[in-house]
């Protein structure tokens, strides 16, 4: 079946969203948020409160004039002062009706332009919907605006007040205003839309922030817009400014559209100034009355040097910064600079702005937790943290439901990546930190492949990729030993610090047990063997999270070290082991590698191992696991209650799906 091409889709919803006027004169309007047209203030006429039919899809309602431009000081002498616009609301206005996307800047000269609007050419009296392709001519300056000249067809009375789309951007750029010369294909003018900033600014103000908010929500337009795009470039030239997508624009729009107004025009301007480059200075023509005009005028600009954030973007981002405003809304406008930011490969710098231009004053992660339900220790719970700082942990979501660990572990996959996106993005390493209980330690987290149109990203390549113990976070009498081994590992090198524990021989639990009761500096460890092989490393293992012990790694699925010779450890062991080379390897890999480094050092050997791999050599890198448990970083924790519906054990009611401020 013949599908129609995305542009004539486009253009199909675009008439959808014309109307007729019946004002001072007759003409055309166009839907522009819920409720409200714009239209040419010469068809609507300029008294606010005047009551103005207007007839959408066969039915008539009834229209009232918000606000309009000024009318000429003399009927009947030439053409309205610019910029002859006017709003309209109405009343009863239809549900669900469609609305353009307004953009703000105007096309290249030469890009095809659709005009909708009427004519009764053919029939005279009786106005017929009609639509006129033209293209972007020059300029033309009248009554101290710019008008934009439309070229290429006849630009008849009945489309005055239309809208006039760019087929390059997917929006809606003027207001038809005028022909140059009735009856002939000599084209007209029409009013950038930008111009709608001259009007009432209370009435503007909603006007364009009930526009961003729907289209924020109402994905009809955004999708036939960007079906254009994908389709293929188009004439003219114009697009998005500095390296933004459409959707990218629409979504921060609508974000913006719902904090508060800033108190002056100044403060717009301040703002514009700060995000900006040297030097630069918003449209003369129109003042910057909200979010949008500043976000819009710095799209305008040209883009930056590479490695910086596009103007707009780091508008967004200091807007974030700010605060002020529904604390849910400003923290979806800084998830969506951070997703953005991510995209463009500049995440460390927009985690840089987000924090006012500081560095921040501690490292950002994402936490993982999975665990144990109370009630079936087989099937486990997955919450996902943002955490910024121990001040600043946002939960993603509630907690699952209880699941078993292999279907646990997917949706702990299916959540990573989008929280990455919001933390920087995949190419901008970050530390992520996988609370777990001991039988999931050994997943093979490092080589899980999340981005399908990467299929070489793995998580642990990409990102520093850490285990924690869950035990020890669910005993909060562990917790006084675990901070003072962490402080004691401080300014040491790991190398040095490490030993060796296998759980044989004199390495029994209550050896090591009082080992490390009479030893606070023992706290790095290198494990003989995986913590699921068999007991004597197990039990090691038990021991370790016991006492406190932060550190630790071993090899991915290694059985217990076999120490065919015959000799015997110390509890726990600091020389060379006689049984399993991985200890000689880890001492050396880490030698000189400082504790707070052991997650970006370990994601350098995880890569080196790949490239050792293809040279046929066995490298520590290639199923290296690090236990890394920093005590200050700890998620918020809440007490146990009966459990209750929609909320088991009290830990996943709907409190959790908000965000929250934690103070440890």
């Amino acid at each position: 079946m013949h599908r129609p091409p995305p542009l004539a889709l486009l253009q199909e919803l675009l008439e959808s969203c014309r109307v007729r006027v019946d004002g001072v004169t007759r003409g055309a309007g166009f839907f522009v948020a819920p409720g409200f047209v714009v239209s040419c203030a010469h068809v609507a006429g300029a008294r606010p409160g005047a009551r103005v039919p207007i007839e959408w899809q066969g039915v008539r309602y009834e229209g009232i004039v918000r606000t309009a431009s000024a009318p000429p000081p003399r009927p009947g002498r030439g053409l309205w002062p610019y910029p002859d616009l006017a709003v309209l609301e109405l009343r009863d206005a239809p549900p669900g009706h469609p609305c353009v996307w307004l953009h703000g800047l105007l096309p290249a000269a030469g890009t095809p332009l659709t005009a909708a609007g009427f004519s009764d050419t053919y029939e005279p009296g009786v106005p017929a919907a009609r639509t006129a392709e033209l293209r972007r001519g020059g300029s033309t300056f009248l009554h101290g605006g710019r008008m934009m000249e439309l070229a290429g067809a006849e630009v008849n009375e009945g489309l005055s007040g239309g809208p006039v789309l760019s087929q390059a951007s997917g929006g809606v750029c003027g207001v038809v205003k005028a022909t140059r010369l009735k009856g002939s294909d000599m084209g007209g003018l029409a009013t950038p839309v930008s111009a709608l900033r001259l009007l009432d600014p209370d009435v503007y103000r909603a006007l364009i922030r009930a526009h961003d908010r729907f289209h924020g929500e109402d994905a009809r337009w955004s999708r036939a817009a960007d079906r254009v795009h994908a389709y293929g470039p188009t004439e003219g030239g114009d697009t998005l400014a500095a390296g933004l997508s459409s959707d990218e624009h629409r979504h921060l729009l609508a974000l913006l559209a719902a904090l508060p107004v800033a108190p002056s025009a100044g403060a717009h301007r301040a703002a514009f100034l700060a995000a900006a480059a040297p030097g630069a200075a918003p449209q003369e023509d129109y003042p910057l009355l909200d979010h949008r005009d500043v976000f819009t005028d710095l799209a305008a600009q040209m883009p930056p040097e590479d490695g910086e954030l596009p103007y707009e973007l780091a508008f967004a981002a200091d807007r974030a910064a700010r605060g002020g405003g529904p604390r849910d809304a400003v923290q979806e406008l800084r998830d969506r600079v951070l997703i953005v930011a991510g995209r463009l490969g500049l995440g460390d710098e927009a985690q840089r702005r987000l924090a006012g231009g500081r560095a921040a004053g501690e490292r950002p992660s994402i936490i993982g937790r999975v665990r144990h339900s109370l009630r079936d220790r087989e099937l486990y719970h997955v919450m996902v943290w943002r955490y910024r700082s121990r001040a600043d942990i946002v939960p993603v979501a509630a907690e699952s439901e209880a699941l078993p660990l292999k279907e646990a572990l997917g949706l702990l996959a299916e959540l990573l990546p989008e929280q990455i996106d919001i933390m920087g993005g995949v190419t901008s390493p970050g530390l992520i930190e996988l609370i777990l209980p001991k039988e999931a330690l050994d997943e093979e987290f490092p080589d899980w492949l999340l981005w399908p149109d990467y299929p070489w990203f793995a998580l642990g390549r990409k990102q520093h990729v850490v285990v924690r113990p869950l035990e020890r976070h669910e005993a909060p009498e562990l917790h006084a030993a675990w901070e003072r081994r962490w402080e004691h590992l401080d300014g040491r090198a790991i190398g040095e610090a490490l030993v060796c524990v296998c759980g044989r021989d004199g390495q029994n639990q209550a050896a090591l047990g009082a080992s490390f009761d009479g030893d606070p500096t023992l706290a790095a460890l290198a494990l003989a063997g995986s913590p699921r092989s068999s007991a004597p490393v197990s039990d090691a293992y038990r021991v370790a999270v016991a006492s406190g012990v932060p550190l630790m790694t071993w090899r991915r699925g290694a059985a217990a070290c076999a120490r065919g010779d015959g000799g015997r450890c110390g509890a726990p062991g600091r020389q060379a082991c006689p049984g399993d080379r991985f200890f000689a390897e880890a001492r050396a890999a880490l030698a000189g590698t400082a504790r707070d480094e052991l997650p970006e050092k370990v994601c350098a050997l995880r890569n080196e191992a790949v490239a050792a791999a293809g040279a046929g050599e066995d490298h520590i890198g290639e199923r290296i696991v690090l236990l890394w448990d920093d005590p200050r970083r700890q998620i918020p924790r809440r007490p146990l209650s009966p459990a209750e519906a929609g909320a088991e054990e009290g830990l996943a009611g709907p409190h959790e799906a908000t965000h929250m401020r934690h103070t440890t």
